[in-house]
């Protein structure tokens, strides 16, 4: 079997993922690195580029899909895979269609805020919809596209997996993603109730940030691969405030902070609070008063916050990592072929 995937190919994206749980099932993979081939196409330099993020000219995105095309029909791989807003165009599945019977499944992974016109211009060409949130699959259902299915994130050993659990902690609590009002409320609120805590953020855009006491705390660049992993492991209390609008949702954070053996403190995630239960695998809160108490929970218990902390690694590891997902993708794909 080979899967030819379309998407970013940087080594802690998304579609690595995928590659390295395909890799790991016997799977050959070709990765196509479609914003690196758009580079080709792209014209008038720096402003060239900037313009054409946000207002893609036509004549540049149909050269580059021309490219794909072909290399798709050339190549005949036997199942493709367009991950989230990749400008893959409907004519281009249309042309492939017309001339093979290779299957395209979009992998969503993403808000629906983010859904960009020309994905759900190709809405009826698609075989099927392998989408993050189970909320989103009658959406996608009213939008026309067929065989959707509940396919959540996962966690990636290979990038953030660490062998063993933190002896000692370089903060008390962390928070490693990008700036959000939600996310800013919720430090805020911590940091006036645990004024004496080692706090430790990092991610894009925290110079927007106005709480003055978190302005110093916030190191506004992202961490990647075993820089992450290695924030969640050295952290007594890894916060998770899932973004409003993946809600209802697990966010790739949530996987991420138990397979680096990273304690997790979350936002609700209905999606998941029945397989990562509370004070069983890891925490929530609803409110700033759970929000303190669990805080103070684990201050106070840290025996059985290590018992948390190992039971959540080992969930994930039994059944949320992408080779779990690569198998139920695989099984997806024989339910697509096997229904008109």
């Amino acid at each position: 079997m080979t899967v030819f995937i379309v998407g970013n190919q940087t080594n802690s994206c998304l579609e690595a993922s995928y590659r390295r749980g395909f890799e790991e099932q016997g799977v050959r993979v070709r990765t196509y690195a479609i914003f690196e081939h758009q580079r080709n196409y792209v014209r008038l330099g720096t402003f060239g580029k900037l313009f054409h993020d946000f207002v893609p000219v036509e004549a540049w995105q149909q050269k580059l899909n021309r490219e794909l095309a072909l290399t798709i029909v050339a190549e005949k791989p036997d199942l493709v895979l367009v991950f989230g807003n990749a400008p893959v165009l409907s004519g281009t599945l249309a042309f492939v269609r017309s001339l093979t019977t290779i299957p395209f499944v979009l992998v969503w992974p993403d808000p629906l805020l983010n859904l960009q016109a020309h994905v759900q211009q190709a809405a009826l060409l698609y075989d099927g919809v392998a989408t993050f949130s189970r909320a989103t699959v009658p959406v996608f259902e009213q939008m026309q596209f067929r065989h959707v299915y509940w396919l959540p994130l996962a966690a990636d050993p290979a990038l953030h997996g660490l062998d063993s659990p933190p002896n000692t902690f370089s903060y008390d609590l962390s928070f490693v993603g990008a700036w959000r009002p939600e996310r800013e409320k919720a430090l805020a609120t911590i940091k006036r109730l645990f004024p004496q805590l080692r706090i430790g953020i990092w991610g894009t855009d925290w110079n927007r940030c106005q709480t003055v006491a978190l302005r110093s705390l916030a190191r506004n660049s992202a961490l990647r691969g075993q820089a992450y992993a290695q924030a969640f492991n050295a952290s007594r209390i890894n916060l998770n405030v899932i973004d409003d609008t993946c809600y209802p949702a697990a966010n790739m954070r949530f996987f991420e902070i138990p397979v680096a053996h990273g304690l997790q403190l979350a936002s609700l995630c209905p999606e998941f609070q029945e397989t990562y239960r509370h004070q069983e695998h890891m925490l929530y809160f609803s409110d700033e008063t759970q929000l303190g108490n669990n805080i103070e929970w684990v201050l106070q218990h840290p025996d059985q916050a290590a018992t948390l902390r190992a039971a959540g690694h080992r969930q994930v590891l039994q059944a949320h990592t992408y080779a779990h997902r690569v198998a139920q993708l695989i099984d997806l794909i024989s339910h697509i072929r096997a229904k008109p």
